[in-house]
């Protein structure tokens, strides 16, 4: 058997193992022959590689030689990156061996975004014991899109609801329409001809999907001018939209049914630390400056500084804007997801955060992997072996769909 990158696939291969899609419906079954028509079907819905009968050869699996002055650069590096970590544990050093190889084959030597911090420091040391009263009363302004998203959900509950339907309240909002249009005909779907109509659009992503992308987009637009002193917005989105593609991609290994509230709770799992960035500036810039300064970890400054973590500002917010519990759950327990009403769900996205950050796609602000949570870790039961795949999909699906964040 031997591993072979969907691009490079060829009709009249035998399948070695089955095939499936992000919501773990079978595509196509193990022992059937490869044909043009399945290979499409698999570019369209993400599958980077497959598992076909046959020994390796040469040219099967993209392999490149990796430059050894490069790959040792960059494993110093993403030992430094990994320095909260426990490179002894299975888990952790399959991450940080897939990390450093797709680093290495992206030329990601040094994926830090340099910000400037200029702030009078202070010592941590929970200086604002009030600050969870202070947030309750400071008014977080809610975004104008999600009152369509709140419409819009209301009529996809609705049995009698026809895609026109849910198209005639995303056209109500033109950012929201522009967002599908450009997602539907983007590589991710490689759909032959362009698709103008959102009813169409409805129809092709799925009715889901479109209620979890216009929620999470819609709220993560509301914070697009924070000053670059602060955190690079275009940073922050690519980390964000690879945590909501790894969430759903490691939900439907699972067999979890609802992988899109996985992608939501992904994409908006540091929401909470744009709250912070926007409305406690001056506290933000202390805990950012003694972060880097002691090498610390952001969410752990953040806990020391304010008595409260992002995690914390996101599910009171997610709270205040009656979003669902699910979501609350898993943004509030992706750095401690044992401690979770519901484990799996937060774990999922708990992995995504680090290995989104472990790859060096985008940032929040956090500068290092984050520690692992093994109690939770050993809950999940997923196999180091689908890591590789799972890496593998979700970059795919990320490069894809990254144009969106130009919107």
């Amino acid at each position: 058997m031997v591993a072979v990158q969907t691009d490079k696939l060829k009709p009249g291969k035998i399948l070695a193992a089955e095939v499936r899609d992000i919501n773990g419906r079978l595509l196509l079954a193990k022992g059937s022959e490869i044909g043009q028509n399945h290979i499409r079907i698999f570019k369209i819905w993400g599958v980077s590689e497959v598992t076909i009968e046959g020994p390796a050869r040469s040219g099967d699996k993209l392999d490149p030689e990796l430059n050894p002055e490069v790959f040792e650069q960059v494993t110093q590096t993403a030992k430094n990156t990994f320095r909260h970590t426990d490179l002894e544990h299975p888990l952790v050093k399959k991450i940080f061996d897939l990390a450093v190889r797709f680093r290495c084959e992206n030329n990601l030597i040094d994926t830090e975004i340099q910000v400037n911090i200029e702030a009078p420091e202070t010592e941590a040391g929970n200086h604002l014991p009030d600050f969870r009263e202070r947030l309750g009363k400071r008014k977080i302004v809610l975004p104008e899109i999600p009152s369509v998203v709140f419409e819009l959900n209301e009529v996809i509950a609705n049995p009698m609801s026809s895609a026109d339907h849910i198209a005639q309240v995303v056209n109500r909002s033109p950012s929201l329409t522009a967002l599908l249009l450009k997602i539907v005909n983007s590589s991710f779907y490689g759909f032959p001809s362009k698709i103008d109509k959102v009813s169409h659009a409805v129809t092709l992503i799925g009715t889901r999907e479109i209620s979890g992308l216009a929620l999470g987009i819609s709220i993560l637009s509301i914070f697009k001018n924070i000053p670059k002193e602060m955190i690079d917005m275009y940073s922050f989105l690519k980390h964000s939209l690879a945590c909501g593609i790894l969430s759903r991609i490691l939900a439907a290994q699972k067999n979890f049914g609802h992988t899109e509230q996985l992608f939501v709770s992904g994409l908006l799992h540091d929401l909470g630390r744009l709250i912070l960035y926007l409305y406690f500036t001056e506290e933000s810039l202390n805990i950012l400056s003694h972060a880097r300064k002691n090498h610390n970890l952001l969410y752990q400054e953040e806990q020391d500084y304010l008595g409260a973590d992002h995690a914390l500002v996101g599910k009171e917010l997610m709270e205040q804007w009656k979003l669902p519990l699910i979501l609350e759950n898993n943004v509030l327990y992706h750095h401690k997801p044992s401690e979770a009403q519901q484990t799996i769900p937060a774990t999922i996205v708990h992995l995504a955060d680090i290995i989104v950050n472990s790859l060096g796609i985008g940032s929040s602000g956090e500068k290092f992997v984050p520690p692992l949570d093994t109690k939770a870790w050993e809950s999940l039961e997923l196999p180091l072996s689908n890591f590789d795949n799972v890496i593998g999909q979700a970059m795919h699906q990320f490069y894809s769909l990254e144009s969106i964040l130009q919107l």
